[in-house]
Formats: C-alpha cells, structure tokens, sequence
C-alpha cells in the first residue's frame, strides 16, 4: 500500500465542518458496538471514522427515556418513514438525498432539523424509476429516470423545476453527474450486451440539447464497457466508473480522457464488481466494489491509499449489521466538507463515514 505524509493524504482543501450531523442523536443500529470503527485502527493513525446510520426517520431522533415516554404516548413511530430500495445518494449542507427504487421516489434525510421527506412522487416530477442522483453547487436535485429516460431537475426540497428528455439518445441511462453551476448534466448510459450505446452523454439542461457523447463500446483509452457511475472532481474533471472494464477513467471538459487506473481482480487496489464511485473536495477519488464489499479510496492518480470497510456476516443475528460491514455496497456521495455516503442495498442501510483531520487522528491513535 502507498504511504504518503498527511499533508499529501488529505490534499489541502478545509474539512468543513457539518455540526448539525455530528451535534444530532444519530439512532447507532442495532448491535452496534459502543466503540466506532477506525480505518486504518490504531496504532495507525486514523483517517476515517463511521459516524452514523440513516435508515428511516428514528435515525434523526433522540433515544432517551423522554424520547421514548413521547412516543408511547402519541402513538408517535418515527420508523414508519424509510425507503425500499436505496440505490444511489447525494449530500449537500446536512441534506442527504437517496433514490428509492422500489418507492420510486427520493428520500431525504434533512439532517438539521431532524426529519425527513419525498418527492418525486406527484404530478410533472413524478418518477418511474429514480437511479442516479447529483447535486450543482446551489443544491438543486437532478435525478436519472432509467424507465422514462428523463433526468428530472427539483429545487432543494423537492419541487419540480425541469427535465432534461433523453429519449431519443438514451438507451439505459443509470447515473449522472452535473456540472458546479448546473449547467451541463452528464448521464451514464450503460448499455448492454446486446447494444453499443456505451458511453456518457452530455445536455445543457436549459434547453435539453445534447452537446457531446463521450466514448463508445470497447477497451481502449477513452472506451467503455458497461459505465455505471460518474461524478465530478472539484477541478471540473468528469470521472466515469468503467465497470467493465475494472477502471475508472477521468475525461476533461472537452470529453478527452486524461488518465485511467485500475484492473480486474480482489487483491488491495484491483476491482472485482465496481459499482459506485464519488470524488471529495480534496480530489480523493472512492470506489465501492459489491464483490469485495469496500470501498477503496484512491489518489486521483490511482495510487490506494487504504480500504474502507469489509464483508458483512451472512445469515441472522445482531452481529450481521454492524458499522463498516456491508454486504451489497452500490453507490457513493460525498458531501462538501469532509463526509462520505456509502450505500447498502441489501442491508438498507446508508453509512456515513467521516474524514479526520490529522489532529483527530493523531488524538485517536494515541488513545487506541
């Protein structure tokens, strides 16, 4: 594994701070042991550090004696809110946005003020079958409709401000990432055996116009094979998630491929079942493998920096769903500060992990 100075590690963008996540009684799940999971654990100095689980609206509520007592009383069942079927997530200043496939709607968890809503359940924004999801740096929701071959654009809490109709390019549209200003929307089309549309298109999303097509079926620089996620880096450089092809693939704004990294395997660094990917502020560029039940977080030049995560236990029992253990790891969001979103579809389940700053790791390594 590369070993870097913290100062490399965790580049030089600020970790902002969200205190309205780590300040909320976040409901641990159950069977949770009392001390979060580290990575990598001491002696090591600590990089990340679990922080919570969002599973339904009782993730955002205190547990005390009170709490409860209310409960009992007015019939109050914060649990009754959740999703189906996560597939996908985004997260921008304490709002976390996750796709409910089996809902066929979004679900938010609004972090500070400890509740939770959807949308995209009624009229014009009505969603068939909500896959990837993204944010543009006002936070304005854009949503990949793989059924309708739409992506629907909503404002922060939900209402309908547009579309963008991809049905005369798409053929299985499954992820998208956006541009800062919201502008461009670039939308994973991925294909399948029997077609050739393998690639990224790119629309404005004022007037809908396709603007470019990046890549095409194949394996050579600048190809795909089954794409299945893209995000933004904050430089502006578009990352693909090359599924089929076991990489992951940065483009510049003119769609020409800058680099690539990655190859088929399980060992530290290979892919075996990539299946989402997200860049943070820094640039650090996360994947998560289904297969080997992580995610790897990379360098932008592909260098591993360490595993985030590891396989759950099958079968019952409390200790089948803990902090870091996942047993079907989709996709990725990170959110502006220093916080990563993995979700778990069997588990339904999305985990938030934190990004330490050296002076927190530091502390914890020298207290484990």
């Amino acid at each position: 594994m590369h070993r870097r100075t913290a100062a490399s590690w965790l580049g030089t963008a600020p970790l902002a701070s969200l205190a309205s996540l780590s300040g909320c009684a976040l409901s641990p799940p159950a069977g949770a042991p009392l001390r979060r999971p580290l990575w990598p654990p001491p002696p090591e100095q600590p990089r990340f550090v679990y922080e919570a689980t969002l599973r339904n609206g009782a993730s955002l509520h205190d547990t005390g004696d009170d709490t409860r007592l209310r409960r009992l009383l007015t019939g109050e069942d914060p649990g009754r809110h959740s999703f189906g079927k996560p597939l996908a997530v985004a997260a921008r200043e304490g709002r976390v946005y996750v796709t409910d496939t089996e809902g066929r709607r979004v679900f938010v968890f609004d972090v500070p003020r400890r509740r939770t809503f959807v949308f995209g359940v009624r009229r014009e924004g009505e969603l068939k079958k909500p896959a990837g999801i993204a944010l543009d740096a006002r936070s304005r929701v854009y949503v990949v409709d793989s059924t309708a071959r739409r992506v629907v654009i909503y404002d922060p809490l939900g209402l309908y401000l547009g579309e963008v109709d991809g049905g005369a390019h798409w053929v299985r549209p499954t992820a998208l990432a956006v541009s800062a200003d919201g502008t461009r929307v670039h939308v994973v089309d991925t294909g399948g055996v029997d077609s050739e549309a393998h690639r990224v298109c790119v629309h404005d999303t004022r007037s809908g116009a396709l603007l470019a097509t990046i890549g095409r079926r194949g394996s050579a620089a600048g190809e795909f094979n089954l794409p299945s996620d893209a995000a933004m880096g904050p430089d502006g450089t578009l990352w693909v998630l090359d599924a089929g092809n076991f990489r992951v693939q940065a483009f510049d704004a003119a769609g020409r491929v800058l680099h690539a990294f990655g190859s088929a395997g399980n060992g530290l660094g290979q892919l075996a079942r990539p299946r989402g990917l997200a860049v943070d502020a820094a640039g650090l560029v996360y994947v998560a493998d289904a297969l080997l039940a992580n995610v790897q977080v990379f360098r932008p030049d592909g260098a591993l920096l360490l595993a985030l995560g590891g396989r759950a236990p099958r079968g019952a029992g409390e200790n089948r769903d803990t902090p870091g253990r996942y047993q079907l790891p989709a996709r990725l969001a990170c959110d502006e500060g220093s916080r990563l979103y993995v979700v778990d579809q069997f588990l339904h389940k999305v985990e938030v992990l934190r990004k330490l700053s050296d002076e927190e790791g530091r502390a914890l390594a020298g207290s484990g």
